[in-house]
């Protein structure tokens, strides 16, 4: 029978999901992630699942997630570039949007570009406004550059020229001359990776994509052949940032479209559980070896937004609104030149690892803080691939707990604190865009160490309940396989919402929608697509805008409407009368994916009987917590914290006042201080 595969390989270990569509039968297991040879956890997987009864030839859809972009970002372990500009504009980068990082710090600094200033060249050529060709590029000065991107050790280069979105010949022109002068170098033009407005934002994004591509390119490469060795019938798909999925092709060029490939699938994936289980307002936290992850679910739907960062940088893609902080299972702990404890971005990955895992690592993280405090050390982590030692652990706390005075068990819950410390940051962000209080949400975590540390971040956000999925560990994998395969088009017009305008911006709709839906058949065959259109709108004069969806019979003044409302309660406030701008244009085609049954069981409440009591260092002491086996809480099994639940993918902590439920989809439900207790 036909099986489906999801795959999400994260900074420590690759998840997989084998799903039997017909009996709903689900198969996950872990793998530790190789990323000094790249595939290799992948032939792995496919090897365990074989062991496991589901054959190669049998695998009918393969959908692969994956975080080496984003991963790759947030540690500065990308391609060495050269950028080509306009002359006058090469301090873009350095300049950015002139805001603080930190508006709350007068010392704070803005993060450094992934191109120095060193390495960006001014062109001197110039398209006006219009689109005009002003000034065309000199053979002569495009060569000279490439010579010094040369001898620099570039090994790619991006174009981005001043007001290439509405005229790109100059880009054009200039590619052509690198891949004549240059073949060895690899060239990106703004205009082609995003070709809107802004020109900071268009410019980033582009070099956030040519920055990532050797790795996700040579990364693709390898997984492709391992399916080929497994004799794996089906196309390689990758989840993408907008939590669909394309072919393996698109994404060798199209590397910022999957740079929050992982993650989005994971929210794809919480989306579904949600759904089920009738979570009407969710905040997702997914904690993999490297990042902590966040994005709100609305009725089991993601928000979509454009300009979400990347670790430092803006992306001007349409996204999953998810967004990132550097503090995962495997970041490393420091303390900083000021005596101050520091944890990520730098992450252990899974070679050499945390300290604990054995396998070289030296260094205190996320995950040894979590086994000297009696969090971990209950069983395998990673489905038997890691038995963690606490001997390794504490010889790694113990230099920086010298250097800072504590014994090294209150040093490990510091190190969690400041973790959680990192991730609230985020989360208070986007609860104030979303105009939403902690209390109304529903926190899940998943991800390998989401659970561990989901109840302690929801009590730090104010957050009382907390839903952990059957399977959080491998959610992301589940997540690709829900994914719908998807297409984003857009054009930026710069319009008035008008009379004069309106027919010709729904006839460039109608294209865009054409365009989006014709790379879906090209990618997924003939069948039935889904086809979204939206505006990005503004009140003339703004400086950004609202993305407000449109029917394909929607008039202008339904148009209008619509942002006038969207405007009211994103602000609190419209002018019904003033003048409007549409500033682009956008279309989005989806194929469905396979639906995934989530079957309910009878919840018969009942007290669950531990397996056996174990220590845990919370609150500044040691503690008895319970200890349960994931496995054995059939639905309707209560208990209190604090308690400690371990299963094949994961470790779940019920923190002192919180008290746990298992319902009838066998999610987990902590509630905190719902006994009087908190």
């Amino acid at each position: 029978m036909p099986m489906m595969v999801g795959v999400d390989i994260g900074g420590t270990f690759a998840d997989f999901v084998a799903l039997d569509p017909e009996s709903g039968r689900i198969t996950t297991l872990k793998v530790l992630t190789t990323p000094q040879a790249p595939g290799q956890d992948v032939a792995a997987g496919l090897r365990r699942l074989a062991g496991e009864g589901i054959a190669p030839g049998a695998i009918a859809r393969f959908v692969h997630g994956t975080t080496v972009g984003v991963n790759t970002i947030i540690q500065r372990r990308g391609c060495r570039l050269a950028l080509l500009t306009t002359a006058g504009f090469t301090d873009m980068l350095e300049l950015a949007r002139l805001r603080m990082a930190d508006p709350y710090s007068l010392f704070c600094e803005r993060p450094a570009p992934l191109i120095p200033r060193e390495r960006v060249f001014g062109i001197a050529e110039r398209i006006g406004a219009d689109g005009e060709v002003l000034q065309a590029p000199a053979r002569a000065e495009v060569a000279s550059a490439l010579a010094a991107a040369r001898q620099a050790g570039c090994e790619g280069i991006v174009v981005s020229f001043l007001h290439a979105w509405r005229n790109p010949a100059h880009e054009d022109q200039v590619a052509a001359l690198v891949a004549e002068l240059e073949p060895g170098l690899v060239v990106f033009r703004g205009s082609e990776v995003w070709p809107a407005i802004r020109e900071y934002e268009r410019t980033t994004t582009a070099v956030l994509n040519a920055y990532v591509h050797p790795r996700i390119s040579h990364y693709l490469d390898r997984v492709a052949d391992e399916l080929r060795t497994a004799g794996i019938p089906a196309p390689l798909l990758l989840t993408t940032s907008a939590g669909g999925t394309m072919t393996a092709q698109a994404g060798r060029r199209d590397c910022v479209g999957m740079l929050l490939s992982g993650t989005a699938s994971g929210v794809v994936g919480a989306g579904v559980v949600a759904r089920a289980a009738g979570e009407a307002a969710v905040l997702t936290l997914d904690i993999g070896g490297t990042s902590a992850d966040i994005a709100l679910l609305e009725d089991g739907q993601p928000s979509f937004a454009t300009g979400h960062a990347i670790g430092e940088f803006p992306l001007a893609i349409t996204t999953v609104a998810v967004s990132s902080s550097g503090q995962g299972g495997g970041s490393l702990v420091r303390v900083d030149a000021q005596g101050v404890l520091q944890v990520g971005p730098e992450s252990a990955g899974s070679t050499p690892g945390p300290a604990c895992f054995g396998r070289g690592g030296t260094g205190l993280t996320v995950t040894d803080a979590a086994l000297l405090c009696g969090i971990l050390g209950h069983g395998d982590l990673g489905f038997g691939a890691i038995s963690p030692e606490l001997a390794l652990a504490e010889a790694a706390a113990r230099p920086l707990a010298e250097r800072l005075g504590l014994d090294i068990h209150t040093l490990a819950e510091g190190v969690l604190s400041v973790a959680i410390s990192g991730m609230l940051v985020p989360v208070e962000q986007l609860l104030a865009r979303a105009g939403m209080h902690a209390s109304e949400l529903t926190l899940m975590p998943f991800g390998g160490a989401g659970p561990m540390l989901g109840a302690l971040t929801a009590e730090a956000a104010g957050i009382g309940r907390v839903l952990v999925p059957a399977v959080p560990g491998t959610l992301c994998a589940l997540g690709a396989l829900a994914a719908a395969i998807r297409r984003d088009t857009m054009r930026t017009v710069l319009l008035p919402l008008d009379d004069a305008h309106w027919a010709g911006m729904a006839a460039t709709l109608d294209t865009l929608a054409a365009e989006a839906a014709e790379a879906v058949r090209a990618m997924a065959g003939p069948g039935e697509t889904t086809v979204v259109r939206a505006a990005d709108i503004r009140y003339r004069g703004q400086s950004f805008e609202l993305t407000v969806p449109l029917d394909a019979d929607t008039d202008l003044a339904e148009a209008a409407r619509l942002f006038h409302a969207a405007h009211e309660k994103n602000f609190g406030h419209a002018e019904a009368g003033a003048a409007l701008q549409v500033v682009s244009l956008r279309a989005s085609a989806s194929r469905a994916a396979p639906p995934i049954a989530m079957p309910r069981e009878e919840a018969v409440p009942h007290a669950a009987v531990p397996q056996g009591q174990g220590r845990l260092f919370a609150q500044g002491h040691w503690q008895q917590a319970a200890l349960f086996n994931r496995d054995g809480l059939a639905p309707g099994a209560a208990f209190r914290g604090p308690a400690i639940v371990s299963q094949s993918d994961c470790t779940i902590l019920v923190p002192p006042g919180w008290d746990a439920e298992v319902d009838g989809l066998r999610n987990l439900i902590l509630q905190h201080g719902a006994g009087g207790h908190g």
